[in-house]
């Protein structure tokens, strides 16, 4: 008997977006690993000839944990071993990535070089999204559809930037502090406690995109925040103006 073809699978979207950052995405099957999806999309870009010499790698900087965490791309030398421990030794890091998952969806980025902090965050724009979204931040009642428009890229804006300054959300989403502009991209201004942490002080440049995975399937929301350059040529100061601490 002739064997079974394989299983198809979804088309693999590969964007470029504003500020130098390159997007990919894809619908996950329900037979595929997620992370094994995201880390073959990364390779791809990062190394279309030679996707193996890609290692994605994670480590909690809390806990240690290689299991969670910030991931981290690396190029295998050409003459590195091709030991995990050997290549993440001698191997020059791969430019600034993120990666994120929605159900059924999987979302990379790829920053631009010399960036100095790059996240993305991806969402459903579905009913049950907008629900979560209203209890996480607190909702005393249902809010009403008109309510609600918008707030799914509100919230991918507040963990894309969280994802950059490698904070978290913590429940501070007062704090944050956007300024949208007038080619439709957006800006998130420094954090109170940028005096103290580096990442803090950083001003992202940030953009919103609305993407359809599957042909005739749920929308989703995929925002990127970027700081691809000094904080000396961004502002003068990086406590001028608004500023506040986006926790995703």
């Amino acid at each position: 008997m002739p064997s079974p073809d394989p299983p198809q699978r979804a088309e693999t979207h590969v964007e470029p977006a504003p500020f130098g950052v390159r997007l990919a995405w894809r619908a996950l099957a329900a037979d595929e690993d997620r992370r094994d999806v995201a880390h073959a999309l990364l390779a791809s870009m990062l190394a279309p000839a030679d996707p193996g010499s890609v290692r994605v790698t994670r480590q909690c900087p809390a806990c240690g944990s290689s299991a969670h965490g910030a991931p981290v791309a690396r190029l295998l030398n050409a003459t590195a071993s091709t030991s995990t421990s050997t290549a993440d030794a001698t191997s020059p890091p791969a430019p600034l990535i993120s990666i994120s998952y929605a159900p059924g969806l999987v979302a990379v980025g790829v920053a631009p070089a010399g960036a100095l902090a790059l996240g993305i965050d991806v969402e459903l724009d579905s009913p049950s999204t907008r629900a979560r979204i209203a209890e996480a931040l607190g909702s005393a009642r249902p809010p009403r559809a008109r309510e609600m428009r918008g707030a799914v890229a509100a919230w991918t804006r507040l963990e894309a930037v969280a994802k950059a300054r490698r904070a978290g959300l913590r429940g501070a989403y007062a704090d944050a502090s956007f300024t949208m502009l007038g080619d439709g991209t957006w800006r998130a201004d420094p954090s109170p406690a940028g005096a103290d942490d580096p990442a803090q002080a950083l001003t992202f440049h940030g953009a919103d995109r609305r993407i359809t995975p599957t042909p005739n399937g749920a929308s989703a929301i995929l925002s990127l925040a970027c700081a691809p350059r000094r904080p000396s040529a961004q502002s003068a100061s990086p406590t001028t103006g608004s500023s506040g601490r986006a926790s995703a």
